[in-house]
């Protein structure tokens, strides 16, 4: 905490200090000790109090003073830092800072550290103790910083300088508190006696004599109080400005301070300037006389205007103002004048105090306050302004206009002009830093040539924009455009109000400033004018100068507007450029001038213009058309400044428009013209970095390509660039125009009448006799040659381009509509006379004569808008419009005037000949663009003449007259494209769709109709037929929101498909054409016009061009499904057999006999009708087609997939009522046909037969054989039709025909048996065509003419995703038959088996999307749907047995040897898929040499993996959910269960992967644990006993193979001998199950086995079925006993444990089959005799092993697992019961037969064996050695 820092210190110090003096100076010692007595005895923890607690002793600094005083430099130090910690805290008593004072003098010679820590406490004493720190005692401090600051440490003496400052500063900041503190105290009236009684306060008498110390010390005089030698003269200055800058305003209050600087300071500065000193003085002491001008010009007047005086004879040494008698003189260093020129710029750039200068000085003489003339503000600006423009090497050297950025002249340079090329600006003409802030400079820094000018020109835009900040706060731009005239002074847009509010002084003093200063402003402007400066200086330029025109017309010194105005109107034109075009103009043509004469020379000069106003070129008004030259980008900027300040002073302008407007139609014909034109400097650089002047010709041609390239691009750029600029000056102007109506009558004639002149002086038009007085005050403008150009201008004219705006905008003020239409009183007429005039001159230039009818004709459509609005008015709100206008509305006048000079322009122009006249095409495109216009503004006017509209629009699709030739002949060449006038009036006609068709009666409606149609069938413009057919939706719109009326039964018209014929002839559609039409509200008008539509819409969708007729199909079929609700019955079947199947048999006979020509390379036939509009499309839109052929193949897949799609949604609508339709089975069979034909590529021929007999009932039986492929292709012709279907069919008709098929399944068709079986067969014949595959196919048989596959994978998978909605759709049990079923799975084989799709990736690990489908086909079998219909044994039999099918489908293909390769099931599959495999075959073999077509993707050979594994799994869940007798007696019956095992069998011995074999072997253990006793118990009541037997044997055949023994050791004598020989067959082929996965499946077999026998009797026989697989059985397991290895002695190796559990299983499931007593019951007894000899045979090879190895290895432990079995053996003989005669006999005693015919038989057979046991004693084996002879002895014995 500060608290504890505080007395921490203070304590740690004094005690340092102690010890430090302990032996020479006892005495601080002692005081240190009293002190730190002090500290602790006082209670407070604030560092507050424990400061105010010390300050009340004087003791507390004493052992500090006494340090100080003994000159020892440490003690010294830390006195001083503790003195320095106790000032800080305000801790030193007031009677001690005396004494501090002192000490610390006394101590400054003792080091730097001590000194910095010194001064460090001056500052706070003199701020924290002013109570005490003043006379004497302040003097004390002021003289420790003044001691210092002569340190000749630099350190040391600059902080003593900043000390210093900081003290003076604070010296008069207490006299700011102290004024405070007494203003309560003295009224304003006591303000004088205040002033002169102030110094009698403390702190403002300190300041007093402070301030003339220093005005003293700085004139080198001796200081008074305080007293003190030489002080650095600089220094002293800095000080006093210190004082000015932070305290001018208490000197200026003390009355004796400002006398001070009258008498001291004043001097010493007027006579410092008289005579050189150095740089660093000569700063300091402008910085002081910048703040006599700034802050006591008010105080000190007279010393204020000698100084600016100074400042201005510094500037300028030949000024004429009045020096002072040691005012400088010439011979100065450049320095002076760039200093004087800094505060002169300062000061001008200040606007208030500029106005306050002016008013205190020069003011006077104008508000005749001064007898003398006082002109210091005016020398001042001429002195800046003559700096300003004294280097006219600034200038460029070509005076035309603006120079543009890039032509910049050499500012600095060594003066032998060798100089860079720079701009004039702050970059390039500037210090870094000013030089009056140059404080720690010596010398003056180096400086442009330049800057002094560029001072004098900154200081100028400061005074411009002062003059605008002061001025035009006071009028806006609303009051300069809405102040009423009567209450401003002429010329003057001054705000009256704002302008009373002030002093009338003020107002007067601003306005003499600005005419004081506008001149100099002027001449300044027009030097700089033509100077390259920088785009930061140029924007102020253009911002100052357009503010000086403001700031002058607002105080109505029109002869400074003008001059402004006129100065910024000639700088924004290439003078001399213009004036050369003029000589070459008059050198080359004939011309006559107009109020001047057609001389080169300008005019006589007026005298009374400026002098830089009458050097400067004069405006020309000639057309400059043809011209090489343009406008830079600076020059633009300045015509935008011009354009602002016209709009600004639109009211007050006057004459003034004139020459403004002439300006802009000079700049916007140059800049229209140099659009595609490059600048000078890009041609110039171009030229000059393309000079091939050394080069070869070769060399040369290339250069002069890339330098043409070079140019093209940057002409791009330019073009690019000037049409910017040409879009910002048109839309600045326009603003401008906008603004004119606000401005009042006067403002508008002015403009308007401009204008005219302008116009006229571009062409032949006679001049008007009522613009007389106007044009002939606007001709005598000064500085302005008129000129007469009669020429072929080529584009639109400005001043009629102008004249259509205003009017445009302000045509209810020219038609008397407006309130205030008294401003637009005769404009109408002017305006429309001029325009007439050139509009209807003979021998007016083309461009002018279009532009002026444009102009009438959008002049006369607003002014039409306020007719309609009129008309269109309610009566109240009348208001709006002039009275007088509503009743001219009312009797037709209005109208009548408006629309005369439209009359004129279509009845054309009187020829040179008699009764000759001339129409122009234009003129006629005029015409029918304002028809259009007409009918967009007034279309609800024309109320009975729809049908004339009609006949218009009809008659530009009619063969043209010989008048319209003879136009077209005069024309120009867009005139004669094909078209041209149609493209003219076809907007009519789509905005009577959009907007009037609810005004058409019936018959105009159906003309309306027939108009679409005939558009959308006219071949000269493809982009009108699209969008006539894309109106048909207007139209369609508006029928459906009609309201009928029902028909009555005895007026219902008669079906269409009644009248129809077999071949359903369009003839009909003439009737409705023909027929009657009767009210609109008539449901049978309205059935006519529908139909008639509609029709329509199907014959645009047979037109030849694929835009046209793709554009109108989609219509049609779009309007059916939204409209579609609005049709009644007679309507759907006349567009189902009038319209939709017509149009779709049509579009598809017409791509088949498409894709015929392409197929044939008759490409001729097909281009002959198109090649010459195809040719003219390439050539509009500069598009090749490379391929014709593919481009027309692909165009009609499209139509016809659109035609088809669309007609099959109609049956998917649900308000689309076809089922009431007449023959509606018939349509149904009808729509199918074509999208199989679609579908499989039919050809013409056979898409032509696709007519249904009306009278007949549709065949819907499916037969047997329906998908057999193989029969399709059987024969020659068969074959050959396949290859022709699949040359007609491509990817997109499958994918469009599929789409079909899923929109028809939708349909409520279905729900009716006849609709299901039509669509049912028809699906299966798609799929069965497209997917025939003859034998003599190619190996392209799938490809199309361009290498693409035809039928691919997602073509199939969508074909296949609809089986299951189409299966689903039946609606009974007896629709979805098993013969259905049947087809369907054989048609997922069909599809399977068609090998020639792209195989995208291989299927050894996913299925392809195709296989997948057709897995899933078959599981539909499974489904609960079809479940329902059919039998469920017989559906899963059916799945089941087309999964096994599919699960061994790879092993077939492998032709792998193996037993089961031989079995039913791989039998039935291999000559099923066998056609599959010999067409994988020859593609292999015509692939093989064609690796790039494997990678590909094309035909590549599938493996069928994936597809296998994942039917084995459905397979095996289909076996694993069988569980009623009926399914499990079907599945044996037919074979199911016997393949499913062989093909669970496979994946076991053959997996396809290792995750395959683990599935195969969990469903095959499945599959036989459960299910073969089952399968016995459901067999019971058939004749089952093959299909059993089949049964067992498959197991039979599995279980070798899974136990890895082959069958040639099955077929071997099993005795000790072949033990090893089988072992090494066992371990030399491994199906790679593993020894636990065969422990398992034997487990499940022999569990199974057992418990199929399990409830015989003991004397049952053996089954006839288990009669194979039995002894196969028994002698695995009798292999298995055998299999454990050798003992570790004998082999060198560990036994291996797996095959060790092999073998313990195998000797168990021994002794379960030869026991006589079963889990549950006794055991047959065929079953013991069958295993009795393996196990007594396995049982002695054991134990004889055992005893023979135990010998060998004596004493050493046999292997544990060798023990383990043992003892399992003897375990087992020991509990084993033996079956009676289980074993024979051929001893001959009465014992041996009853031991061999006990259930001890087994022991008595390895009687032997036992006893070698007892030989080799083991204290394991010895019990049950025991155990099993005793109990044969008991058999024996009894």
């Amino acid at each position: 905490m500060a608290t504890t820092n505080l007395s921490a210190l203070l304590l740690g110090e004094l005690q340092a200090l102690s010890t430090e003096a302990r032996r020479k100076h006892p005495e601080i010692k002692e005081a240190a000790e009293r002190v730190i007595v002090t500290l602790r005895g006082i209670r407070a923890t604030a560092s507050a109090e424990i400061a105010a607690e010390l300050a009340k002793s004087d003791e507390v600094i004493s052992p500090f003073v006494l340090s100080c005083k003994s000159n020892n430099h440490r003690l010294a130090s830390m006195s001083v830092q503790c003195l320095q910690q106790l000032i800080s805290y305000r801790a030193v008593s007031p009677r001690s800072i005396q004494q501090t004072l002192s000490t610390l003098n006394s101590v400054i010679h003792l080091g730097m550290d001590i000194q910095v820590k010194i001064l460090q406490m001056v500052l706070p004493l003199v701020t924290m103790y002013d109570n005490c720190v003043y006379g004497e005692t302040l003097v004390d401090a002021l003289h420790l910083c003044l001691a210092l600051q002569k340190s000749r440490d630099p350190v040391v003496s600059n902080t003593a300088a900043a000390i210093l400052r900081q003290v003076v500063v604070a010296v008069f900041d207490r006299v700011v508190a102290e004024d405070r503190e007494h203003a309560d105290d003295t009224d304003s009236d006591d303000n004088r006696d205040t002033r002169e009684n102030d110094l009698t306060r403390t702190f403002a008498k300190d300041a007093f004599f402070v301030l003339q110390d220093l005005c003293l010390l700085v004139a080198g005089s001796d200081s008074i109080f305080i007293r003190t030698e030489s002080v650095d003269q600089g220094l002293v200055l800095e000080l006093i400005e210190s004082v000015l800058v932070n305290h001018a305003a208490v000197v200026a209050r003390h009355t004796a301070m400002v006398q001070i600087l009258r008498e001291r300071l004043a001097p010493f500065i007027v006579h410092f300037f008289a005579e050189k000193t150095s740089f660093t003085l000569a700063v300091r002491c402008i910085r002081v006389v910048w703040l006599f001008i700034r802050d006591l010009h008010a105080d000190l007047p007279p010393e204020c205007e000698t100084l600016l005086s100074i400042l201005t004879r510094l500037v300028d040494p030949s000024s004429n103002a009045q020096p002072s008698k040691t005012a400088p003189t010439s011979g100065f260093p450049l320095f002076y004048r760039v200093l004087a020129m800094e505060v002169l710029r300062n000061t001008l750039g200040d606007a208030k105090l500029l106005h306050r200068l002016y008013k205190q000085f020069d003011g006077r003489n104008a508000a005749g306050n001064d007898s003398e003339d006082c002109h210091v503000v005016a020398d001042v600006l001429k002195a800046v302004g003559k700096a300003a423009v004294e280097r006219p090497e600034l200038r460029t050297s070509s005076s035309d206009g603006i120079p543009d950025a890039s032509s910049a002249g050499p500012v600095a340079g060594d003066g032998n002009g060798s100089t860079d090329s720079k701009q004039v600006g702050a970059h390039s003409c500037s210090l870094r830093i000013e030089m009056h802030k140059l404080l720690d400079k010596h010398e003056p820094p180096l400086m442009p040539e330049p800057y002094l000018a560029y001072l004098a020109f900154t200081a100028i835009l400061s005074i411009a924009n002062g003059l605008a900040g002061q001025v035009l706060p006071l009028c806006s731009e609303n009051v300069v455009c809405h102040a009423p005239a009567t209450v401003r002074s002429p010329g003057s847009v001054l705000d009256p109000e704002l302008a009373a509010s002030l002093k009338d002084e003020q107002v007067l003093s601003i306005k003499g400033l600005v005419q004081e200063s506008w001149s100099v402003l002027l001449s300044v402007y027009t030097f700089y004018l033509a100077v390259c400066v920088d785009d930061v200086l140029f924007k102020q330029i253009m911002d100052t100068m357009q503010k000086l025109v403001q700031v002058s017309g607002a105080f109505g010194l029109n002869e400074a507007r003008d001059g402004f105005l006129i100065l910024l109107c000639r700088s924004c034109l290439p003078q001399a450029a213009i004036a050369d075009h003029e000589r070459q103009l008059q050198q080359g043509h004939a011309r006559r001038s107009i109020g001047r004469p057609p001389s080169d020379e300008p005019a006589a000069e007026n005298s009374d213009e400026p002098a830089a106003i009458q050097t400067a070129l004069p405006l020309v008004t000639t057309s400059l058309a043809g011209t090489a030259f343009t406008l830079n980008k600076r020059q633009v900027e300045c015509l935008r400044a011009v354009v602002a300040c016209a709009q600004y002073l639109g009211s007050v302008l006057g004459p003034m428009w004139y020459p403004v407007l002439v300006t802009l139609q000079q700049a916007d014909d140059l800049l229209f013209q140099s659009r595609n034109m490059p600048s000078a400097a890009t041609l110039s650089g171009t030229a000059a970095a393309g000079s091939t002047a050394s080069l070869s010709n070769g060399q040369q041609s290339k250069a002069a390509s890339r330098r043409a390239s070079v140019l093209a691009a940057k002409k791009d750029e330019a073009g690019q660039i000037v049409s910017s600029e040409l879009a910002l000056v048109r839309s600045d102007y326009m603003r401008m125009l906008g603004f004119v109506r606000t401005c009042g009558r006067d403002a508008i004639v002015w403009a308007m009448g401009a204008l005219c002149v302008l116009g006229a002086d571009l062409s032949t038009v006679p001049e008007d006799a009522e613009l007389q007085a106007e044009e002939k005050s606007m001709r005598t403008m000064p500085r302005i040659i008129h000129r007469r150009l009669s020429a072929v201008l080529n584009r639109p004219t400005f001043a009629i381009e102008l004249l259509r705006e205003f009017a445009v905008g302000n045509a209810d003020l020219f038609v008397g509509a407006a309130a205030d239409a008294s401003k637009g009183k005769g404009v109408w007429r002017m305006i429309m006379r001029h325009l007439l005039a050139t509009a209807t001159h003979l021998h007016a230039p083309a461009a002018m004569r279009t532009q002026a009818c444009c102009a009438i004709s959008d002049i006369v459509l607003k002014a039409m808008d306020f007719v309609s609005l009129a008309e269109l008015q309610p009566a109240d709100e009348s208001e709006q419009l002039a009275p007088s206008f509503i009743d001219k509305v009312a009797s037709g006048e209005a109208q009548v005037s408006i629309l005369t000079p439209l009359l004129q322009m279509m009845r054309g122009t009187a020829g040179e000949e008699p009764d000759q006249s001339i129409r122009f095409v234009d003129v006629s495109k005029l015409t029918l663009d304002t028809v259009y216009q007409l009918l967009q503004a007034s279309g609800r006017s024309i109320r009975r003449a729809w049908g004339v509209v009609f006949d218009i629009i009809l008659s530009v699709l009619e063969e043209p007259s010989s008048s319209s030739m003879a136009v077209e002949t005069l024309a120009g060449t867009e005139s004669r494209k094909p078209g041209y006038l149609m493209r003219c009036v076809f907007p009519c006609l789509q905005l009577i769709c959009s907007d009037y068709l609810e005004d058409l009666p019936p018959h105009c409606l159906r003309r309306c109709v027939e108009c679409l149609a005939l558009f959308g069938r006219q071949n000269e413009d493809l982009n009108i037929a699209l969008t006539a057919v894309g109106q048909a939706w207007t139209l369609c719109d508006f029928f459906q929101r009609l309201e009928s009326s029902p028909l009555s039964d005895s007026d219902a018209p008669e079906l269409v498909s009644s009248t129809l014929a077999a071949a359903a002839d369009l003839a009909v559609a003439e009737v409705w054409w023909s027929e009657e039409l009767g009210e609109l509200s008539a449901r049978r008008t309205q059935q006519v016009l529908w139909i008639l539509l509609l029709h329509s819409l199907a014959q645009l969708g047979c037109d030849r061009r694929h835009e046209v007729r793709l554009g109108a199909i989609q219509t049609l079929f779009r309007t059916l499904d939204m409209h579609g609700n609005a049709f009644d019955a007679w309507l759907w079947d006349a567009v189902v057999w009038a319209v939709v199947l017509p149009l779709a048999r049509y579009v598809l006979t017409q791509r088949a006999h498409v894709f015929e020509l392409v197929r044939e390379h008759r490409l001729d036939e097909l281009l002959e009708d198109a090649q010459d509009e195809a040719a003219r499309i390439a050539n509009q839109s500069g598009v090749v087609v490379e391929d014709p052929a593919r481009l027309y193949g692909k165009q009609w897949d499209e139509t016809a997939a659109t035609a088809l799609q669309g007609a099959s949604r109609v049956w998917a609508l649900p308000q689309a009522a076809v089922e009431n339709i007449g023959c509606a089975d018939q349509a149904w069979q009808c729509i199918w046909q074509l999208i199989q034909a679609f579908y499989v590529g039919e050809p013409a021929a056979s898409i032509c037969q696709c007519v249904p007999a009306l009278e007949l009932k549709p065949d819907v039986q499916v037969s047997a054989d329906f998908v057999n492929t193989q029969a399709a292709t059987a024969t020659a012709e068969a074959a050959e039709a396949a290859i022709q279907r699949a040359r007609l069919r491509t990817r997109d008709s499958m994918t469009a025909a599929t789409g079909c098929v899923s929109a028809l399944v939708s349909s409520q068709k279905l729900a009716a048996e006849p609709g299901w079986r039509i669509a049912w067969k028809a699906w299966l014949a798609m799929g069965a065509l497209a997917t025939a595959v003859p034998e003599s196919a190619g190996s392209n048989f799938n490809e199309d003419g361009h290498g693409a596959a035809v039928v691919t994978q997602d073509a199939l998978c969508a074909y296949l995703c609809l089986s299951a909605t189409i299966v689903n759709a039946s609606g009974g049990p007896e629709w979805f038959t098993e013969t259905d079923a049947q087809a369907l799975l054989q048609l997922a084989q069909v599809v399977l088996m068609y090998v020639d799709i792209p195989l995208q990736a291989a299927d050894d690990c996913k299925m392809t999307a195709v296989q997948t489908q057709v897995l899933d086909i078959v599981l539909l079998i499974l489904d609960d749907h079809v479940h329902g219909c059919l039998d469920s044994a017989a559906a899963t039999a059916l799945a089941a047995a087309d999964l096994a099918k599919l699960a061994v489908l790879p092993y077939v293909l492998r032709e792998q040897h193996s037993a089961l390769n031989s079995s039913a099931i791989a039998q039935r599959t291999r000559t099923q898929f066998l056609p599959m495999a010999g067409r994988l075959n020859a593609l292999d073999s015509t692939f093989g040499g064609q690796p790039e077509r494997k990678r590909m993707g094309r035909a590549v050979r599938p493996t069928f993996c994936a597809l296998a594994a994942s039917a084995l799994d459905h397979l095996g869940r289909v076996l694993s959910s069988a569980s009623s007798e009926a399914l499990l007696a079907q599945a044996l019956l037919s074979g199911v269960w016997q393949d499913a095992i062989v093909a669970m069998g496979m994946h076991m011995v053959m997996p396809l992967a290792s995750e395959d074999q683990a599935r195969a072997s969990d469903w095959f253990v499945r599959a036989v644990s459960s299910g073969m006793k089952q399968l016995r118990q459901a067999a019971a009541n058939a004749d089952a006993s093959k299909a059993l037997t089949s049964a067992w044997t498959a197991v039979g055949s599995v279980l070798p193979l899974a136990m890895d023994i082959p069958q040639e050791t099955l077929e071997l004598h099993k005795d000790s001998s072949s033990t090893r020989y089988e072992r090494a067959i066992s371990e030399a082929s491994s199906c790679g199950l593993g020894t636990a996965a065969q422990i398992r499946i034997l487990d499940a077999i022999a569990a199974a086995s057992l418990e199929y026998v399990v409830d015989e009797s003991a004397d049952a026989e053996q089954p006839i079925e288990m009669a194979a697989f039995w002894p196969v059985l028994v002698r695995i397991l009798e292999w298995g006993a055998a299999a454990a290895p050798e003992p570790v002695v004998l082999l060198g190796t560990g036994g291996g444990v797996d095959v060790q559990d092999l073998t313990m299983a195998c000797f168990t499931w021994l002794f379960r089959m030869a026991s006589r007593v079963a889990d549950g019951g006794s055991a047959a007894g065929w079953v013991s005799k069958a295993a009795m000899p393996a196990l007594v045979r396995r049982s002695a090879m054991a134990l004889d092993a055992f005893v023979s190895d135990k010998r060998l290895v004596g004493k050493s432990p046999l292997p544990q697992s060798r023990i383990v079995l043992v003892r399992l053996v003897l375990q087992g003989l020991a509990q084993l019961q033996c079956h009676p005669a289980a074993l024979e006999c051929t001893v001959g005693s009465d014992l041996a037969m009853r031991a061999a015919s006990g259930t001890a038989a087994h022991i008595f057979a390895l009687y032997d064996s036992l006893v070698g046991l007892i030989a080799v004693p083991d204290p394991e084996m010895l019990p049950l050695v025991q155990q099993c002879l005793k109990r044969v002895s008991s058999e024996i014995f009894g």
